[in-house]
């Protein structure tokens, strides 16, 4: 799945248990240990642990959770 399509991004938000099994089948992106970490939180449930590392992430990128998720929205027309 492209992440840069729409449509991608849309049935991912749908369906996130699909959205993960195709990142973890991606081997070049299971290479990366943030993905690895980000895997390993989702399959333990560990939420507050994405979310951490979603927020930290946005830290060092200079944006908020609430500044992606307005860009986010707003690609989409949901604003």
């Amino acid at each position: 799945m492209e992440m840069n399509n729409p449509l991608g991004l849309i049935q991912a938000l749908q369906n996130p248990q699909a959205f993960m099994q195709n990142i973890m089948a991606n081997s070049q992106l299971m290479q990366n240990p943030m993905a690895q970490n980000a895997v390993e939180m989702y399959r333990k449930g560990d939420t507050a642990g994405l979310k951490r590392m979603a927020e930290n992430l946005c830290k060092e990128r200079g944006t908020t959770p609430q500044e992606v998720q307005n860009m986010v929205m707003g690609h989409f027309g949901m604003r």
